[in-house]
């Protein structure tokens, strides 16, 4: 038996109960025990299985039967029908972390940012409650990421860079650009180069100034006077007919609040204005004092709404 067949009949073995103490003690000297044991704990948290592990595993000794008929060595099963599972657990759960642990997620809390280097040297600027996943192993040719919430993204010159959120896909190259993403609702602004928004059955190009917004199925595009990057970066949120229920969302991310009351007429009022990010008694009377709405601090982090 060559030292790969030894290594996996002694871990089937393990795996599954049946090795002697001498095994075991040898088993636990050998560099993958430490790796064997972390995988099997982190399998514990696994309700369902995600193939036919017995199916996979005999496609596994099948691969092996063939290569070793190209020798002309004689195949011998190297588990009992019952360690099939066992071993193909295994090998799922090797493939699983594997390909997790390439993903990459950043994410801010509350009143947070937070700046990330991409492997391009791209640049995204987290804003508050705010989150990004992509996959690192593929970025080289796949340059494609998740967004939750808002950021800037600094894009290098290029393969497509493309940002997927709940509302809709961004595709650029070489540019700078801005999203805030919420239900029913995707906002997106492009501070340099050119940008390709997909949202539902749209279809709309943006270039320097341009602004693009849809709530719910309504699309609007504008103009907005660039700075250098978005306000919110410089600690002041500034929106322009923006849902209320989108400023409140906002708000709560800064100062980790939340509100309660109004109602739905209430929250889809459209905000026009701003509020800064460094003192909570000004930034609610920025909002809520042009709406005609009244609020009381019930502690810290309650804050009730009533229409007058």
């Amino acid at each position: 038996m060559d030292p790969i067949e030894k290594s996996d009949t002694l871990l089937a073995q393990w795996l599954s109960g049946e090795m002697s103490q001498e095994e075991l003690a040898a088993f636990e000297k050998t560099q993958d025990f430490n790796l064997f044991k972390r995988i099997s704990e982190e399998s514990q948290n696994f309700e369902r299985p995600l193939l036919n592990k017995e199916e996979v595993y005999l496609k596994i000794l099948e691969n092996i039967e063939h290569k070793k008929d190209t020798k002309k060595t004689i195949v011998r099963p190297l588990f009992s029908k019952k360690l099939f599972a066992v071993a193909a657990s295994l090998a799922l759960l090797i493939s699983f972390f594997y390909f997790n642990f390439q993903n990459v997620e950043s994410s801010t809390s509350y009143g947070e940012h937070l700046e990330i280097n991409l492997p391009d040297n791209s640049s995204v600027i987290l804003n508050a409650q705010s989150t990004i996943t992509y996959n690192k192993k593929d970025w080289n040719t796949n340059r494609v990421l998740k967004l939750e919430g808002e950021a800037f993204f600094k894009v290098e010159k290029g393969s497509t860079f493309t940002v997927e959120t709940k509302e809709g896909t961004i595709t650029v190259l070489g540019t700078q650009f801005n999203i805030l993403e919420d239900t029913n609702f995707l906002k997106v602004e492009c501070y340099e180069g050119k940008v390709k928004v997909e949202s539902g059955d749209e279809i709309v190009f943006l270039t320097k100034g341009k602004t693009f917004t849809r709530l719910k199925n309504e699309i609007q595009t504008g103009d907005k006077k660039i700075k250098q990057n978005p306000n919110w970066i410089q600690g002041e949120s500034v929106f322009t007919s923006v849902p209320l229920k989108v400023v409140l969302k906002s708000l709560e991310n800064q100062y980790n609040v939340k509100f309660k009351g109004g109602n739905t007429k209430t929250n889809t009022k459209l905000f026009t204005g701003s509020f800064i990010h460094s003192n909570l008694k000004l930034a609610l009377e920025a909002v809520f004092t042009p709406m005609n709405i009244d609020y009381v601090i019930v502690n810290n982090n309650i804050i009730e709404l009533t229409q007058r």
